[in-house]
């Protein structure tokens, strides 16, 4: 009979110990959904041409971001930093805030575009921040100044910079005088502004 009690005591324990585990692990399951949001509920800012939806949906392909974040993670701001930062329009990314409700704020500075180039066999035109960074898709390429001499490099992709001689120096002129209009010539460089035209010298 004593042997029977200490086997039950032993099963006991055990089965005890298992539905401690369990709702330990309960527990644990029920704090990670807690503190898990969607990466399409962060709160911040869209650049030019893109919502905010779309925007974090790019960030968070080109950042390798899963689905959801643990705000309790205390990696979380390095982690955010680093997959806003690989996004193309993203110039800076500044401070990064969970709310009292975890809602997760992220404070970001655009590239700002400052010249719009022609480019060969492409009807869209390209443009690039005053870094000479080519930035993606732009609604109001038009407006800005326009590099019209057609540059002989081939494009790099979004987000890296535009290392042509041409492209450097017609931002840098765009930046200085604001024309509509940039052409490379024999002479300098042809510079013109509502009918006004303004040569520049090499």
């Amino acid at each position: 009979m004593v042997k029977i009690g200490i086997a039950v005591g032993i099963v006991a324990a055990v089965v005890a110990g298992v539905v401690w585990l369990g709702s330990r692990a309960g527990e644990s399951v029920a704090n990670r959904d807690r503190y898990a949001i969607p990466v399409a509920s962060i709160a911040c800012p869209a650049p030019p041409g893109l919502d905010r939806e779309t925007f974090l949906t790019e960030v968070r392909y080109l950042g390798n971001l899963p689905e959801t974040i643990q705000v309790v993670d205390p990696n979380l701001r390095t982690k955010l930093s680093a997959a806003f930062a690989k996004h193309p329009w993203v110039n800076e990314v500044g401070d990064i805030m969970v709310d009292a409700d975890t809602t997760v704020r992220v404070d970001l500075k655009f590239r700002v575009p400052v010249l719009a180039v022609r480019v060969p066999g492409d009807a869209e035109l390209r443009c690039v921040d005053r870094t000479c960074v080519l930035l993606p898709s732009v609604p109001n390429a038009a407006e800005l100044p326009l590099f019209a001499t057609p540059t002989a490099t081939p494009t790099p992709p979004t987000g890296e910079v535009w290392i042509d001689p041409a492209v450097k120096r017609a931002t840098e002129l765009a930046i200085t005088y604001q024309p509509k209009r940039i052409e490379k010539t024999d002479k300098g460089w042809r510079l013109t502004t509502d009918g006004k035209v303004l040569v520049v010298s090499w």
